[in-house]
């Protein structure tokens, strides 16, 4: 054993001080750029159009729930978890604006969101340059915010934030292993679990996996690990019950059943582990070395919440993966700077050396974010929000065939259309999860922007049913007979008339 010397000890606070100093700058640089989004945009960004028309309904009856909620001409039923929208239109009555509140509280999650995940690796044991190292790799990666900063994330973000209080009550048990887990702790993972559940689905079964995940590789005996489980989910599903039974008394388990269609379950699933640890070499290459040294360490928790991402919620499975590819990563650089220890002296050679490794990921990962937010992470364009309201002002009610070629996920003028233009559009998805149609219309959508030539277009077209007007935002050659006039145009959009209706296919 080395003797403590006055220098050694210098040396100690000297890094302790350094850590220090890069969780702060790291957290406040992720907090920084969320906040710049905020101020940044006018609108919410890319969704949330559905999710404003549900704050609305929910506004309506407050402090009631309502039982249904219209949206793009469909009456849908209030089945999705409440809680965000409850939470929303308490602000409304509290003065905000509905779309204000769609705009701004998801990005203000998203900053808790960064936060708690620090203090989550804080309270786990591992030292600050650990948690600065993940928090670092973790909030530069598009997919640790694309989809909670979003108009959607009003949602999303709150199950994101209650998933990390979940995992904050049940302890991550790789750095604390034999500790009993009390009634209390218990409890308070059961109401996590049930703030997630009423938040998102998705967030809410992830949560209550992570809770069996925990107890399972901490708990000392078959007893405690049965007991805790057992407290935790009791009281989740006593909070849980009352909205269930409203949804059962009110529309039975079709809403369920068909929002699970779009869940992601199939036989492809096996194939989403793979895609995942693509995904982590490629965001990290240090994160995959991370993961090997965490597996031979037999700290086993980020492991397996990898796999339960996989297997148990595969359609948002990159987001909450952002979590442990993060901690992979700091694992991974700390053990690469460790291992080069053995053959290099100089520290601070070995020191610089992995600073202009970090710089370079953060960089590569800046510069993949730039290049691919722009298809999902935009905010609805002025000149089509002018479009839209020409359309509120001269052809309220009509409906619209949406033409262009974004996938519907990504699809902000389909979604924000019914909302903004007070008609309707034929041709988009949201919602139709709710009430059967999901993937039927999925499947006519992919048809419609996969068309190569203007007779295959027409004939996708012809799926949707009748409509009265066509949205173009490409191929406008396929418009130009005398069956289309063209009825308002910019530098956005041509929207025409039709003269002669379509054979129509099936309703809409």
């Amino acid at each position: 054993m080395q003797p403590v010397t006055a220098a050694s000890l210098e040396a100690e606070h000297g890094s302790r001080r350094l850590a220090t100093a890069l969780l702060l700058g790291a957290l406040s640089g992720a907090v920084a750029f969320r906040l710049y989004l905020l101020v940044a945009n006018d609108f919410p960004i890319n969704d949330g159009a559905l999710f404003l028309e549900f704050l609305r309904a929910a506004a309506a009856t407050f402090p009631l729930l309502p039982s249904e909620a219209h949206y793009n001409g469909i009456l849908l039923p209030f089945a999705y978890p409440p809680l965000a929208f409850w939470t929303g239109a308490l602000l409304t009555k509290l003065g905000f604006e509905p779309l204000a509140v769609v705009r701004t509280v998801p990005i203000l999650m998203n900053v808790g969101y960064v936060l708690l995940f620090a203090l989550l690796l804080l309270k786990s044991g591992r030292s600050r340059l650990f948690v600065a190292l993940a928090v670092l790799f973790f909030a530069v990666n598009l997919r640790s915010f694309e989809w909670l900063l979003m108009g959607g994330g009003l949602t999303r973000g709150l199950g994101s934030l209650f998933l990390i209080l979940t995992l904050l009550a049940v302890r991550i048990p790789d750095q604390e292993r034999g500790k009993w887990f009390e009634p209390g702790r218990a409890a308070l993972a059961g109401i996590a679990v049930a703030g997630a559940i009423l938040a998102h689905l998705e967030w809410g079964i992830l949560a209550a996996a992570s809770v069996v995940l925990s107890r399972a590789l901490g708990s000392r005996s078959v007893k405690e690990f049965v007991t805790g489980c057992a407290i935790a989910g009791t009281t989740a599903f006593v909070l849980v019950l009352p909205w269930l039974f409203f949804v059962l008394e009110m529309h039975g388990l079709e809403p369920f059943l068909a929002a699970g269609s779009s869940g992601g379950w199939g036989p492809h699933l096996i194939w989403r582990p793979i895609g995942i640890i693509s995904m982590m070499v490629a965001s990290n290459p240090f994160a995959l070395l991370g993961g090997v040294i965490l597996f031979m360490k037999r700290q086993w928790f980020w492991i397996g919440f990898v796999l339960l991402c996989a297997f148990v919620t595969p359609r948002h499975a990159p987001t909450p993966s952002m979590l442990p590819i993060a901690a992979f990563g700091a694992q991974g650089l700390i053990s690469a700077y460790e291992i080069a220890l053995r053959f290099v002296r100089s520290r601070k050679l070995l020191a610089a050396s992995a600073a202009v490794a970090v710089a370079l990921l953060l960089a590569v990962n800046l510069y993949r974010t730039q290049l691919h937010a722009p298809t999902s992470f935009r905010v609805l364009p002025e000149e089509m929000r002018q479009a839209m309201g020409w359309v509120a002002a001269q052809q309220p009610g009509a409906r619209f065939a949406i033409i262009n070629d974004r996938a519907w996920q990504n699809d902000s003028t389909g979604e924000w259309f019914p909302t903004l233009a007070s008609a309707s559009s034929v041709t988009t998805v949201q919602g139709r999860e709710w009430n059967g149609e999901y993937k039927r219309w999925d499947e006519i959508s992919r048809s419609l922007r996969a068309s190569d030539s203007c007779a295959e277009l027409h004939s996708h077209l012809r799926a949707f049913g009748a409509f009265e007007f066509v949205w173009a935002e490409m191929m406008n050659e396929c418009f130009a007979s005398r069956r289309y006039r063209p009825v308002f145009r910019n530098g956005a959009v041509t929207i025409y008339q039709v003269r002669e209706p379509p054979a129509a296919g099936p309703s809409a």
